[in-house]
């Protein structure tokens, strides 16, 4: 999807709290269907994601799905379009967020509107054309023209310890699946990483273990 860091009007709470409670994007004045996230305490703007980024998506949750079909014990649950949010700095909602099955229980019991880093064991982004590198490792390529930094999900999610980052790069030049772990804080990095091409399968660690099939799922055209 689309991304872009936006100029805001003055807001009447903190861009966080306004978030949570959904009114983030009435305020801004956006077309419905926009995603509002916020990244390393900018807010983030993004239209809906087209059709072939969504199925990818969808495959992969379907896989967590199909695995807990199969087996009763199977910890694991994919939610898809949920917020992830940590008070006032950071506030996402990843394509899919791989949660604990108890815990997921425990949220919905408990009736929370957002779920907190901690919560999900792995977020899944999957990349468009226009937004590749808000999801990717920072590289030479993360600067704008003013020089400062593109603010990226990567270093997000690694600062707030999310322990696995599954990126699935769909750009004809990469063409590949990555998994990120050993989450580094203070250094808001990841440490370790695997990779697949896209059409090989997904072989997640074994705390997962499970196999997505990519064999089907094509770069951009």
């Amino acid at each position: 999807m689309s991304i872009a860091f936006v100029e805001y009007p003055p807001l009447p709470d903190s861009p966080f709290a306004m978030w949570v409670s959904g009114e983030l994007e009435d305020h801004l004045g956006l077309p419905e269907g926009f995603r509002v996230e916020i990244i390393e305490g900018d807010i983030v703007v993004s239209p809906a994601p087209r059709f072939a980024h969504n199925r990818i998506a969808t495959r992969i949750a379907n896989a967590f799905a199909l695995a807990a079909d199969m087996d009763p014990g199977f910890p694991w649950e994919a939610i898809v379009g949920t917020g992830v949010g940590e008070q006032e700095s950071r506030g996402w909602i990843p394509d899919v967020a791989i949660v604990d099955k108890a815990r997921s229980d425990e949220v919905a019991e408990a009736g929370l509107v957002i779920i907190g880093p901690n919560d999900m064991t792995m977020a899944v982004e999957v990349t468009s054309p226009s937004n590749a590198d808000h999801d990717r490792e920072p590289g030479p390529q993360h600067r704008q023209k003013n020089g400062n930094r593109i603010k990226t999900k990567w270093a997000d999610y690694a600062a707030a310890g999310v322990e696995f980052y599954l990126l699935v790069d769909c750009d004809p030049r990469v063409s590949r699946a990555i998994l990120y772990s050993e989450p580094n804080p203070s250094a808001s990095r990841y440490e370790a990483a695997i990779a697949w091409d896209l059409g090989a399968p997904i072989v997640l660690p074994e705390r997962f273990g499970l196999t997505v099939d990519t064999a089907d799922w094509k770069a951009w055209s």
